[in-house]
């Protein structure tokens, strides 16, 4: 990842920070719909503005050069919030101000250095690669999230040349997600619509907890659809360990610091009851 750089040393990445902001959408006029907005100056740059049916929009994303260490969390700068508000300016009617951003966060993208440090990071291939290092270790970066199955079968399949290991051949291509299952199949599941956006086929499941258990399919937040059975569920079955794991990882509560403060009484909750279900582990 972003760190390759200081882990083999004949790796060179230029660390790229990309920034969403998180609106609500009753600011935003109720929007439904996607959009993408260009970016004032540039050819091929947009903003995209992306209803998450929570009543929360995500608005992204930024693409600046990070020097000197890479941090374990990046903060968003002022800078980054300006820029994503004016791009917004330039399309909508709306007026945003500042005081309607709720929420923002960045990620930085691990680019693969081909241009040297005068080019921009906005201009660098997001095509992954693979890398042989002299002391055998296999480092892949670059790439996207969408591109992830495809850059693990990459690495793994070049460590296993590399080590002249016995293995088959990759089965990822045709291994489908935790949940994943035909559009018509997932339109018949006896669950929430937006419970099966989340969940897929293990939505019915999910939906079941709360049935079984009605506090549990009260919200978490008020106004927010996320309930404690998600929470629960997310302990029991994605491997969540703590609140943030809850609220900042697996339901993305804690993207609005006012609604994280809320919710942190029932991620606290949760864990205590998961973990005295299972003899204190």
């Amino acid at each position: 990842g972003v760190w390759a750089g200081g882990l083999v040393g004949d790796v060179r990445l230029r660390p790229s920070r990309g920034t969403h902001l998180v609106l609500r959408d009753r600011d935003l006029g109720g929007l439904a719909t996607g959009l993408h907005i260009p970016i004032p100056g540039e050819t091929n740059r947009f903003v995209l503005v992306l209803p998450q049916g929570d009543g929360r929009v995500y608005v992204g994303l930024t693409d600046e050069p990070v020097d000197g260490e890479v941090p374990d969390v990046p903060d968003v700068p002022e800078t980054d919030i300006g820029f994503l508000l004016d791009v917004l300016g330039s399309a909508l009617d709306v007026t945003l101000r500042r005081g309607d951003v709720v929420g923002a966060f960045a990620g930085l993208r691990p680019l693969l250095d081909t241009r040297g440090e005068e080019g921009r990071t906005a201009d660098i291939s997001r095509k992954h690669a693979v890398l042989h290092s002299p002391d055998g270790v296999v480092t892949v970066v670059g790439g996207k999230l969408t591109t992830y199955r495809r850059m693990a079968q990459d690495a793994l399949d070049a460590a296993v040349t590399a080590r002249a290991l016995d293995a088959g051949p990759c089965r990822t291509a045709s291994v489908p997600l935790v949940g994943a299952a035909a559009p018509r199949t997932l339109a018949g599941l006896d669950a929430p619509s937006h419970l099966v956006r989340r969940y897929g086929t293990e939505a019915v499941a999910v939906h079941e907890m709360g049935l079984e258990r009605p506090e549990l399919a009260l919200p978490v937040v008020p106004g927010h659809p996320v309930t404690r059975a998600e929470l629960l569920w997310a302990v029991r079955h994605e491997g969540a360990l703590d609140a943030s794991d809850l609220l900042d990882r697996r339901t993305r509560i804690g993207l609005v610091a006012e609604d994280r403060a809320v919710a942190e009484a029932e991620a606290a909750g949760v864990l205590a009851e998961a973990v005295g279900g299972h003899g204190g582990r």
